[in-house]
């Protein structure tokens, strides 16, 4: 399905439609990643754009019961600048 994206609100660059990973955080508790996403990129500073139907499809799998593909380890640091 081709989707069609505005120029780009902050810089006016085009806007292209890419497949990206994205990391999806619902509330303070649970963090995604997912793949191959649909989502508009800005070609000149990079900012992305997602449609409704691509929103509501992310936050359905974030929170369904289905099996993750896999599960990955982060590092997690804090910044102790005052």
């Amino acid at each position: 399905m081709h989707r069609v994206y505005h120029k780009c609100h902050f810089c006016g660059g085009e806007v292209v439609e890419k497949r990206i990973t994205v990391d999806y955080r619902w509330g303070d508790d649970l963090i995604a990643l997912i793949e191959n996403v649909p989502a508009g990129v800005c070609n000149v500073c990079g900012e992305r754009y997602f449609k409704a139907e691509i929103v509501k499809e992310m936050e359905r799998l974030v929170r369904s019961s289905e099996k993750p593909k896999r599960f990955i380890e982060v590092p997690l640091r804090k910044l102790a600048i005052a």
